[in-house]
């Protein structure tokens, strides 16, 4: 019977010994297209939140907007009141009150130390978590005003508005010649003059400085070859010019659309009022900066289209007029 009641104690102290931190799990989860790469079930096991999301941030930009933490925290430990010393009985004599056992003393001053600094680190890590999300926010908040900022100071003059329209002509024209590369460099380049940043000069490829007119003088081309061929070159660089404005359209839409899924994400996991009303009226902007991106994407792609008829009847007629004139030619030579 002794020996039954040694073992159960121990039992009791060794179960009682047990780490409260293994009862923490934070994992790592991913959404939309990250979920579908990566999985949607939770990655990784972190002791706190804190830990949890410092591991998230430190993956590449794909992932962090594309993540979040979930888990839950380990209890708070219970710490049991001092029980009162109580002297035994008969150890009480003449008036004298026998002194606690130093023991006894020293146990409950470590007992109130460990559960002061188990708080004390549960502190931190709420207030780490808080900071870390308050970062992120501010970060998502600067960058939209920064684009808008740069949009309406690039909505005064023309000069960065004709500069974005010659990248996006190069734009189209590299992706007319299959060269994606290219394209995307000088729709980001574009985009870029469009919102008033500093970009290199563009030239139109094959442009050719005007040759001013001499007043009085007015030309009559009855060549019907040479002016649809300049009708077909007209046409060329017209949709040249919208396949790269839709080249910029898409570029920019991609980009809000990231904007926008991380500002949703921040509106959810807000807990204070005030920085979740900011966070929806950012992501409202962003919303709708989105939506003007896609108009332009589609408007642009109607004018392609309609010029592509156009180009289509042009070189239909000039094929014709080529053909008529090989035959005159022809029957000229015949004569003589």
């Amino acid at each position: 019977m002794k020996r039954a009641a040694i073992f159960w104690l121990l039992a009791i102290v060794f179960a009682a010994m047990a780490p409260v931190s293994a009862l923490a799990d934070w994992k790592v989860h991913y959404t939309g297209k990250a979920g579908q790469m990566f999985g949607y079930g939770g990655r990784g096991s972190f002791s706190s939140k804190a830990q949890c999301e410092a591991a998230r941030t430190s993956r590449p930009g794909f992932e962090r907007n594309n993540s979040y933490c979930s888990g839950f925290d380990p209890p708070k430990p219970y710490v049991a009141p001092a029980p009162a010393y109580r002297p035994p009985s008969g150890q009480q004599a003449g008036g004298q009150v026998q002194q606690p056992d130093p023991a006894v003393l020293e146990a409950q001053r470590r007992q109130e130390e460990e559960a002061a600094k188990q708080r004390a680190q549960i502190a931190a890590m709420e207030q780490a978590a808080a900071v870390m999300q308050q970062q992120q926010f501010d970060q998502g908040r600067s960058t939209l005003a920064n684009d808008l900022r740069n949009r309406l100071n690039a909505s005064g003059g023309t000069g960065g508005q004709s500069l974005s329209d010659c990248w996006a002509a190069r734009a189209g024209q590299a992706s007319q010649r299959g060269d994606r590369a290219a394209a995307k460099t000088y729709a980001d380049y574009s985009i870029a003059a469009r919102e008033g940043k500093s970009v290199p000069a563009c030239q139109a490829a094959g442009q050719s400085p005007a040759v001013p007119m001499p007043q009085g003088v007015t030309i009559v081309d009855d060549n019907p070859v040479r002016r649809l061929t300049e009708e077909k070159r007209q046409l060329d660089t017209r949709i040249a010019t919208l396949s790269g404005k839709r080249a910029e359209a898409r570029a920019t839409a991609e980009k809000k659309k990231a904007e926008v899924e991380t500002l949703e994400k921040a509106s959810r996991s807000a807990t204070d009022p005030k920085a979740k009303a900011e966070t929806d009226t950012l992501l409202a902007e962003a919303k709708k900066a989105l939506a003007d991106a896609q108009e332009q994407d589609s408007r642009a792609t109607q004018e392609i289209n309609r010029a592509q008829e156009e180009l289509k009847v042009v070189n239909e007629a000039k094929a014709r007029a080529e053909q008529s004139r090989s035959g005159a030619s022809a029957g000229g030579n015949a004569a003589r």
